[in-house]
């Protein structure tokens, strides 16, 4: 089996009528979004897809032209060949390999890997479950009393955790948030706070002496990634577990220097954007060397963490935007009624892409 073509393409989605808000005063437009997904064919006939494709619109046709002139005619299977030489040249200046671009071909390859054996990708890692606990993610919301209605509402539904994403980014008034939420869930519902790396220092530990008396379940990102000196300053003062590596500037080879600086408890990465499920199930490997835990930064229903996710022990969650995006696949994953989500059994990444909905690509090489 080889590698025949590789095929970039993007799609518009219709966007639900009401518009999501990331920041108070940045809500996202209502109309359409972007779907876009990697696809690899073989000589065989089977094809491997990575959807949600990071930085979709810094692939560009050069990217894919040195994918194809690197991959095509390459054994498929040959994945940690093939990521080391993308890899190598992700970090040539010259070469058009955004890592984005890295991750959806590992993810692709992974893809082809699980079709050609009958098998799923977890079990293809090494399964260890086959479903996961999720936690709702929210989007950054006008009032804190939605934050509240939300929370209440997944606690309802069985989901065992929630994490908070402010939307002002400004310490005194983000506590007030988390507070009221959790007030609101009481202290049986697992609570994290994300404030996408906005604080200085200083505020981080202030907004994390609060956290501590509210019991929250983990601070992800107080600070910047790049920041490890703060990160240890963080870890050593306060009681939350800081949750890190989200952004890391060299991907996978950045994370030894925060183990070994203990510069976080729990450390993060994302198959579309670590450069694939390749480094990420490394990731999540080293980190159980280092008896700490990996949990996978996600959007939307990331299928591809989902595999990574069942093949690692020290994996607790799979986080779900909330409420759910999901679109351009015709079904997903379950989640049952006590906040599981379940591995797809079919081959591969187990997913089927709904053409017909999408329609035609607007871009495509």
């Amino acid at each position: 089996m080889k590698i025949k073509d590789v095929r970039y393409e993007v799609y518009f989605h219709e966007q639900p009528s009401a518009p999501r808000v990331h920041r108070a005063d940045v809500p996202e437009p209502t109309g359409k979004k972007p779907f876009a997904l990697m696809r690899i064919i073989t000589d065989d006939g089977i094809e491997g897809f990575a959807t949600e494709v990071f930085g979709y619109s810094n692939i560009t046709e050069p990217t894919t032209s040195v994918i194809k002139r690197e991959i095509v005619g390459r054994d498929p299977l040959d994945r940690e060949w093939i990521w080391q030489r993308l890899w190598y040249l992700h970090g040539r200046g010259g070469a058009p390999v955004t890592l984005g671009a890295l991750s959806a071909v590992d993810i692709a390859l992974w893809d082809i890997a699980g079709k050609a054996l009958g098998q799923p990708i977890y079990k293809l890692l090494g399964g260890y479950r086959d479903k996961i606990k999720i936690y709702a993610s929210s989007y950054g919301k006008l009032t804190i009393q939605e934050y509240v209605d939300e929370a209440v509402s997944c606690k309802e539904q069985g989901i065992a955790a929630y994490k908070i994403h402010p939307y002002w980014g400004i310490g005194e008034k983000d506590i007030e948030i988390c507070r009221a939420v959790r007030k609101a869930v009481g202290d049986d519902m697992k609570l994290m706070f994300d404030p996408a790396g906005r604080y200085n220092r200083e505020e981080a530990l202030w907004v994390g002496k609060e956290l501590d008396k509210l019991n929250f379940y983990w601070f992800e990102l107080p600070v910047q990634d790049h920041d490890i000196e703060g990160l240890v300053m963080l870890r050593e003062k306060l009681d939350v577990p800081i949750c890190s590596t989200e952004t890391p500037l060299r991907g996978m080879y950045s994370i030894p220097e925060y183990l070994l600086r203990r510069a976080c408890d729990i450390v993060r990465c994302d198959t579309r954007f670590h450069g694939g499920i390749t480094p990420c199930k490394k990731i999540a490997d080293t980190c159980n060397a280092f008896g700490m835990q990996c949990e996978l930064h996600g959007w939307a229903c990331n299928i591809s963490n989902l595999h990574v996710e069942c093949a690692a022990k020290n994996c607790e969650f799979h986080e779900m935007s909330w409420p759910e995006e999901r679109y351009g696949l015709k079904e997903y994953p379950v989640i049952d009624d006590e906040g599981y989500i379940h591995a797809p059994q079919k081959p591969g990444l187990g997913i089927e892409i709904d053409f017909e909905s999408l329609g035609e690509p607007v871009a495509s090489y």
